[in-house]
């Protein structure tokens, strides 16, 4: 059989792995690759091979035609493979087959034997898609191949993947500098977008989730987190003093953030969120953490009592939790550049903060239908309990940079006295 070329990016989809991820903007040639290492690999030895995605009205919806046009341009490949109408046969009795997900899944769910399962168009695909496929695609060496451009920070595909990748997962990014036949013409639409709009420019060509349309507050200082590897694992120094930042709640719930400064470093190093516990739960949890503490910064309205007896504020410093209470925060829109700010120098502790970066990630603004456009006011929802507690953390950072910078609250200014469950 002639030679089968496959870019120098992608010849790890040759070697065993349970999850192979790959994902990236336009012209980095991820989906031909695929069919290549595909085809390959079902010539060299009897494969059954499931294409599949979220949504496949007909086959002409599927990745059918992208390999049809690979066999079709190899001499030996066309004489090896029979394609058919919806499926594709290796004369060693290797098949495609092509299957959409969301309406096919219990016909998906009886598959036995399939070796390889190739998701295309994957930023599309479900969690409960996911929690159904996964579990079926179960014969012993069995593997999963991914193929996506990212859209959103918070799909599913990009959390399970690229956000929580684990051992034994190969995931790589991959863009039209990986691509050795990137056409001219492409290049040409490439350097035009670039100076004309950035923001579609690094979703289209570079491969990052669109944060033009989501509406994501803290999006860009994440991704840019997480390029640069400071989500990673961050050790406690047990010589440095740690700092914690609340957002209070009972109906709505209680998020802590743990953080310290080493050097210039500031460390987000724990998180922690529940619902409906009264305040012993958290100081014992606080204390029960090896942690060296100087103070626990409180919002504005923990120093205000309420129905149920004294302030916040009182009550955690009875239990023995030394805390400052921030100043109220009438203006939202500095809070929140003073943290787009501070999460820029950054480091956090990718497991121990899991669930924080995922708030901050999911931390959005309102979607107005009328207007068609993003209000200047945050959505109030899952991830907002984390986000506000950064915020207040970002503010306590700017009180302890060792003395660097201001040693008091930079919104400290006169406010109104509200009680601190009705703010």
């Amino acid at each position: 059989m002639s030679k089968i070329q496959i870019p120098e990016a992608f010849e790890r989809l040759l070697k065993p792995k349970r999850y192979k991820v790959l994902y990236g903007g336009r012209g980095g040639a991820k989906s031909e690759s695929i069919c290549r290492a595909l085809l390959i690999i079902g010539a060299s030895k009897k494969t059954r091979i499931l294409c599949a995605r979220e949504l496949q009205g007909s086959i002409h919806d599927s990745v059918h035609k992208l390999l049809s046009d690979v066999i079709s341009s190899n001499p030996a490949l066309n004489d090896f493979y029979e394609v058919q109408k919806t499926a594709i046969m290796g004369k060693n009795g290797t098949e495609f087959l092509f299957k959409g997900l969301k309406h096919n899944i219990t016909e998906v769910k009886s598959m036995a034997g399939v070796d390889i399962c190739f998701v295309e168009e994957a930023e599309k695909v479900s969690d409960q898609s996911w929690e159904v496929l996964i579990p079926t695609i179960r014969k012993e060496h069995s593997e999963i191949w991914v193929g996506f451009n990212p859209k959103n920070l918070t799909d599913p595909t990009y959390q399970r993947f690229v956000v929580n990748s684990t051992d034994d997962m190969w995931v790589k990014k991959v863009s039209w500098r990986d691509n050795p036949f990137f056409p001219d013409v492409l290049n040409k639409e490439r350097l035009a977008l670039k100076e004309q709009d950035v923001d579609a420019y690094n979703h289209i060509w570079e491969g990052e989730p669109d944060l033009r349309r989501n509406g994501a507050i803290y999006g860009k200082q994440i991704l840019k987190a997480r390029e640069d590897d400071r989500v990673t694992c961050v050790p406690y120094d047990p010589g440095t003093e740690v700092f914690t930042a609340w957002d209070l709640g009972y109906g709505d719930a209680t998020s802590i953030w743990w953080l310290q400064y080493v050097g210039r470093e500031l460390r987000w190093i724990d998180y922690y969120e529940n619902c409906g516990e009264q305040l012993d739960h958290y100081v014992q949890l606080v204390k029960s953490k090896p942690y060296n503490y100087s103070t626990h910064y409180l919002p504005h309205d923990a120093d205000h009592g309420n129905i149920r007896g004294e302030s916040v504020s009182i009550q955690l410093a009875q239990m023995g939790l030394n805390n400052q209470v921030l100043e109220r925060e009438n203006d939202l829109t500095a809070g929140i550049e003073l943290t787009r700010q501070t999460l820029a120098f950054s480091v956090f502790d990718r497991d121990a903060c899991g669930a924080g970066i995922k708030a901050l990630e999911a931390y959005s603004y309102k979607w107005n239908e009328d207007r068609m456009s993003f209000s200047k006011t945050p959505l109030h929802d899952w991830s907002s309990n984390g986000a506000d507690a950064a915020r207040y953390a970002a503010r306590a950072a700017a009180m302890t940079k060792g003395g660097r910078i201001k040693t008091e609250d930079p919104f400290k200014q006169n406010h109104t006295n509200v009680g601190w469950m009705g703010s």
